[in-house]
């Protein structure tokens, strides 16, 4: 039922792997501009959210993260997010071989690395909205919390986190209004965000801008290295697998039925 879709996407890995090797400089540039794009979000969702009172904050926060992937949708930009999703398609496929895969992954997401810490910089130098001296401050409670949480814990709520990230990609993929485009990322993404779910690429932010703060001791390098190994495996479970393999499976059966189809001319047994 989605095989003109699965297609779609593969074809996309292909040209990405494609404009890659065309200019490694510009594609490199372009996953730190999604990492940017993310921050940005990550950025609005933290000075709204930090003025917030506690049973509107989530609402608020998730109401405004949908910028992060409108950005990237309409002005362009390489989000280890999305590709997690195109590049199982087109391994699938046998468009891209799995070293291909894991090549395009790493380097998505040290890009994606590079432009959230970059972003982050500027944002503490801006004067960090004000909040950053106050060691309770929501951006370091949350990372402080994100730090901390279980290794289960992390790999659902990134995988679930992705599986809606991916959705939104693949839904705003099947209509051309882009009025429906922007209602179709919002919600989703403000389901992961008002459900406190685990973004690899949104905690970059979230990690850089608590770190270069006046953080917790519960906040430091060796925890955002943890939290992010983890979520990222998350999110490739959710991309890669309730996406990318369930989609695929869907579109092309492993084992083809053998009961005669139904005509219009006759009726179901």
């Amino acid at each position: 039922m989605h095989v003109d879709t699965t297609k779609q996407f593969s074809e996309i890995a292909v040209v990405k792997i494609n404009y890659f090797r065309r200019n490694p400089v510009g594609f490199l540039l372009s996953t730190m501009m999604a990492g940017a794009y993310v921050g940005i979000g990550i950025m609005l969702i933290l000075t709204l959210g930090n003025e917030a009172e506690a049973v509107s904050q989530k609402l608020i926060m998730g109401c405004f993260f949908g910028i992060t992937l409108t950005l990237i949708v309409f002005a362009g930009a390489e989000l280890f997010s999305g590709h997690i999703m195109y590049m199982t398609f087109g391994f699938f496929y046998k468009k891209v071989s799995f070293f291909t895969v894991v090549k395009d992954w790493i380097i998505c997401w040290c890009g994606n690395l590079f432009g959230a810490v970059l972003l982050s910089c500027l944002f503490v130098l801006g004067g960090g909205s004000g909040f950053l001296g106050d060691s309770t401050a929501l951006v370091h409670t949350l990372a402080d919390s994100k730090m901390n949480s279980g290794i289960i814990e992390l790999l659902a709520r990134a995988s679930i986190c992705n599986w809606l990230i991916c959705l939104a990609i693949w839904m705003s993929s099947k209509t051309d209004n882009d009025t429906a485009k922007c209602i179709l990322i919002f919600w989703c993404l403000f389901a992961f965000v008002a459900a406190g779910f685990e973004h690899g690429i949104a905690n970059m932010t979230v990690f850089a801008i608590s770190l270069l703060g006046n953080h917790p001791e519960g906040v430091s390098i060796t925890g955002m290295l943890y939290n992010l190994a983890w979520v990222s495996v998350g999110n490739i479970i959710g991309g890669a697998g309730f996406i990318g393999v369930a989609y695929f499976l869907t579109s092309n059966p492993l084992i083809k039925g053998t009961a005669p189809l139904i005509t219009d001319n006759e009726p179901a047994e």
